[in-house]
């Protein structure tokens, strides 16, 4: 797995150029504004909600989130590089919302506010070696009946080799490696959160897992 200043590098890098290349993976098939819009479902949300971002890049999930939230709402992004910050910046002033807040911060020392409805990832946990311990706060952040949606990628069981090799190649400016697809945060979420669901996408690369936060006793 990269150390985190080379992922950050390598988003700061590809800042400019995200959003285009997230358009051109529809060539090969992957639907991934069809998995954000799943992964906001899934949250089950209302209108003023108070949801979390992980990795929140440009800001591609905010247009399915403020559906969901309205401006009565409230949406806090966080991610590592500042200058994919800089691009959700620029969607935020371009659509007119007021009521969503930037963050840069790593993913693993971020400090959740309590009662947070909605916690939602997308593209991220995979570069997080600390995963376990980050869906743990999460857990205890969100109100009990709050929702955590994870959208990622996994080792896909029948793919062959070189198909996985090709894929990782031609993802790797942005900072995809074999260690991405080797971790397993939804079996965090089984663990830790009730009504969880699993589901795989495109063949077994991509999965959406999904669980309610419990009552915790302090």
């Amino acid at each position: 797995m990269l150390a985190k200043q080379e992922i950050e590098a390598a988003y700061q890098r590809q800042a400019k150029r995200y959003d285009f290349a997230v358009l051109l993976y529809r060539l090969i098939g992957l639907r991934i504004e069809t998995y954000r819009s799943r992964a906001v479902e899934l949250l089950q949300l209302k209108r003023g909600d108070f949801v979390i971002d992980l990795g929140c890049g440009t800001g591609l999930n905010f247009p399915h989130v403020m559906e969901q939230i309205g401006p009565q709402g409230r949406l806090i992004a966080v991610d590592l590089s500042a200058k994919m910050l800089a691009g959700a910046a620029e969607r935020i002033e371009r659509e007119g919302w007021n009521n969503i807040e930037l963050v840069q911060s790593d993913m693993a020392t971020y400090e959740f506010p309590q009662g947070i409805n909605g916690v939602l990832s997308t593209g991220a946990f995979g570069f997080v070696p600390e995963y376990r311990r980050v869906i743990e706060e999460a857990a205890r952040a969100l109100v009990p009946g709050g929702r955590l949606v994870i959208v990622d990628g996994k080792r896909p069981e029948h793919w062959p080799l070189w198909l996985l090799r090709l894929f990782v190649w031609v993802s790797r400016p942005f900072g995809l490696t074999f260690d991405y697809f080797n971790t397993h945060p939804w079996e965090a979420v089984e663990r830790l959160f009730q009504d969880t669901a699993f589901e795989e996408m495109y063949g077994g690369l991509l999965y959406i897992s999904a669980g309610t936060a419990p009552q915790f006793s302090d």
